[in-house]
């Protein structure tokens, strides 16, 4: 495992997903209240009606009528469209620190995730070098009994003190395991894709 990880892996995350997909939802908003200043033209296959004989009678009025309000209502209707407009760009903005928001706080949750890791690993190479002083420690004393130089009390305070460096090694593993277990969870691992 490598420290440095790119931004890229928060993308996995959910509540990172969600923000992303909450700002393209507001940036189409804000793009479709900006296209109500523009008239509405459609275009259609019907030019009028037909009589009883399948003749086409047209009604140009009718039509040029409908051509005209559709150009002219964005005139009318600009008040409006500029209060969407000005709605649509202040979602946008808060969609935008929401997403740099959740982006902070995944980021914030790998950070923490990477140094109980690193913590604890150089813990354990800390735990490791006194494991295997404190075993030479209880070989000598066992030998300095033997020989007759120290009572057996010493002997056991020395195995007494490598059993809680051992304790202490076990607790270290556990919390590079719990920091890897963290990692994991913070960098979306174990979400549905």
């Amino acid at each position: 495992m490598s420290v440095g990880l790119p931004i890229e892996l928060l993308s996995r995350r959910p509540d990172v997903r969600q923000a992303e997909a909450s700002l393209m939802q507001a940036f189409y908003a804000t793009n479709s209240a900006r296209s109500t200043f523009y008239p509405s033209i459609t275009l259609s296959g019907s030019a009028g009606w037909t009589n009883s004989g399948g003749a086409a009678i047209t009604n140009p009025g009718a039509w040029l009528l409908q051509a005209v309000g559709s150009l002219v209502q964005p005139l009318f209707n600009r008040g409006q469209n500029i209060a969407n407009l000005k709605i649509a760009k202040a979602q946008q903005e808060e969609a935008v620190l929401a997403f740099k928001q959740s982006l902070l706080d995944a980021g914030q949750e790998v950070n923490n995730a990477l140094i109980q890791w690193q913590t604890a690993r150089e813990q354990i190479l800390l735990d490791m070098e006194q494991v295997k002083q404190l075993e030479t420690t209880v070989s000598d004393t066992r030998l300095l009994m033997q020989y007759g130089t120290v009572n057996y009390l010493q002997v056991l305070t020395a195995r007494q003190s490598l059993l809680s460096a051992q304790l202490t090694l076990a607790s270290d593993r556990y919390s590079e395991i719990q920091g890897v277990i963290n990692l994991y969870h913070a960098l979306g691992g174990g979400a549905d894709q």
